[in-house]
């Protein structure tokens, strides 16, 4: 807890024995953390004599959170293998950790330990994101007490995910408290006149991150508000004139991962529910040459973050970028172009550098192969607008089918298959094959708070097969937007 009398003071547990070690694979992750260089002092020598004046604003969040027993069968289930999990580390780094706890410094190993946690348990390729999870931490860390009381709260509720607290009491405060901060924050960068670029990628991060939370959550209202208020700032950090539609190719090759995440959040949104992105994207597929795998950006060059965090390709994003746009357009594509669009699905290339655990690099390949199939059953639904009974429907459909029956219910790859899954559902016409799309739907979100929006998702789901079966139809693609104002209001 805090010292409401004096907020500089920050308490560890006096013994640290009770602190619940952590997982080999998070401890892994906290280590990767650490050896990425020498983390900076977050209070340089000019700010370290003065006091901290009434900070954090709410006595009752503590700067440290206090580590709950991770849930086992969860996390047994998060499956790590040679090349995620350096040697040498093991579960007294708790104990290691303990530092001198009049230092408002203690919080950074903490929250450092808090984004392990967090990234081990919700990231397709944990490792891959250390380094960019430990420059955000350092960054909000250096650049004041706001900054670090974003920070602090993305931490406290990270190292929750897995509770049930998330439903209800402190935990729900912080959510709300982390999202009146992260406002207040797009509001102050926004009423700059001179507004330099570390401050608006600062915040961009930081609503991003935040976002993703509110997201996984089911505070869907609070990310979208947040979405819509720092879209003017992910704007002005994009290349390219304001007033011209981004160059999503350009734009997935872009160093900065928030960037390239808050495109995703756009594309994957409007992809989902059908409402138009925030934002033109300029996504050219040429037609009138042969497609190549320069095509569409390498994995070198435009996966990162997006992959390594939900598993979806980059080459996919600018697909479905595509796909969205021309189907929003009200346009009929023709032949060429719905011809390219297919030859690029299918020439997507495979995971560079699979892991060598046999399971991880089986699971990583299912999930980018049911994203094939997902974008093959959009292109000829939503843009196309074949009914789910159409031969070419049904042919990716039952790959799909096949490759999801091929694995076992579990993290890997339900978790990941979600938005993918939401895809595929309309072209289900078999009572069995609805069946196992619910179950694991449901499926996943019976093994965590994480998923409690996989609820909303399959009452969509359910709304429009049963209007379909009622009205003794194939479905089509525009059912979703019907069941989703019906099931969402929306």
């Amino acid at each position: 807890m805090v010292n409401t009398g004096n907020h500089t003071l920050v308490r560890t547990p006096s013994n640290m024995s009770a602190v619940s070690p952590m997982t080999s694979g998070q401890a892994s992750l906290l280590a990767a953390l650490f050896s990425l260089g020498q983390y900076p002092d977050p209070d340089p020598p000019s700010q370290r004599s003065q006091p901290s004046t009434g900070f954090p604003p709410d006595p009752d969040i503590p700067w440290v959170s206090y580590w709950s027993k991770p849930d086992a069968e969860r996390l047994d289930n998060v499956t790590s293998d040679e090349d995620e999990d350096p040697k040498s580390i093991n579960s007294k780094i708790c104990r290691e950790l303990v530092l001198n706890k009049t230092s408002e410094s203690n919080a950074l190993p903490f929250v450092l330990q808090n984004y392990a946690i967090w990234v081990h348990r919700m990231a397709f390729q944990p490792l891959k994101l250390m380094s960019v999870a430990r420059d955000f931490v350092f960054n909000q860390f250096q650049d004041g007490e706001q900054s670090r009381w974003i920070i602090v709260l993305l931490a406290n509720i990270s190292s929750r995910m897995e509770s049930e607290e998330l439903v209800g009491g402190k935990t729900n405060r912080m959510l709300s408290l982390l999202h009146t901060a992260v406002r207040q924050q797009l509001g102050a960068v926004k009423s700059l006149r001179n507004q330099a670029r570390p401050e608006l990628v600062k915040v961009l991060d930081s609503a991003v991150e935040t976002m993703l939370r509110q997201f996984y959550v089911n505070r869907s209202s609070d990310a979208l508000t947040v979405r819509r208020e720092v879209a003017p700032i992910f704007r002005q950090l994009c290349p390219g004139p304001p007033d011209a539609p981004i160059d999503l190719r350009a734009l997935l090759q872009q160093p900065l991962g928030s960037l390239r995440h808050f495109a995703h959040i756009d594309i994957h949104f409007s992809v989902v529910t059908g409402v138009p992105t925030l934002f033109q994207y300029d996504v050219d597929i040429p037609s009138s040459q042969p497609s190549t795998p320069d095509t569409l950006p390498s994995p070198t060059q435009g996966d990162g973050f997006v992959q390594w965090l939900h598993g979806t390709p980059s080459q996919f994003v600018l697909l479905f970028a595509k796909m969205s746009s021309i189907r929003h357009s009200g346009s009929t594509s023709n032949r060429e172009t719905i011809a390219a669009l297919e030859q690029e699905i299918h020439r997507v290339q495979p995971l560079n550098n699979p892991p060598s655990d046999r399971f991880l690099a089986i699971m990583r390949s299912v999930v980018q192969e049911c994203w094939r199939q997902a974008a093959l059953v959009y292109l000829y639904m939503a843009v196309c607008g074949d009914p789910s009974g159409t031969p070419r429907v049904k042919e990716a459909f039952k790959r799909y089918m096949k490759l999801l029956r091929g694995t076992q219910p579990g993290r890997l790859p339900d978790e990941f298959l979600i938005t993918n899954l939401t895809l595929i559902a309309p072209a289900a016409q078999q009572g069995h094959d609805r069946e196992t799309i619910r179950q694991r739907i449901l499926g996943a979100h019976m093994r965590g708070p994480k998923f409690r929006t996989n609820n909303i998702a399959i009452s969509v789901v359910e709304d429009y097969w049963t209007r379909a079966d009622a009205e003794g139809r194939q479905a089509i693609w525009s059912d979703l937007a019907l069941s989703r104002k019906r099931v969402l209001g929306v």
